[in-house]
């Protein structure tokens, strides 16, 4: 993957590599995915997510597909909608 992007579509990404980590684990609105889960997740798809991960989350935050929780993100029912609309 080139990596050569501005920051906005660097955030766009990863904000897109982690919805795909919760798809990949079939999560459902309320569910969190654990940090620990999402990290390695990113790593294989997208390496430099380090830079961005916090302005990702934020930005998903914004849009109402996951809220902070203590241990990882937690899917919103927004979020759940948004990722059947994607399929």
């Amino acid at each position: 993957m080139n990596e050569l992007h501005s920051e906005a579509e660097n955030i766009e990404n990863v904000a897109q590599c982690i919805m795909g980590a919760f798809k990949e684990n079939n999560l459902q609105a309320g569910e969190v995915l654990a940090y620990q889960e999402l990290y390695p997740y990113l790593q294989e798809r997208y390496p430099k997510y380090k830079d961005v991960q916090k302005e990702a989350e934020h930005h998903l935050a914004k849009l109402a597909w996951v809220t902070p929780a203590p241990e990882g993100l937690m899917l919103t029912q927004v979020g759940q909608e948004n990722m059947k609309t994607e399929d």
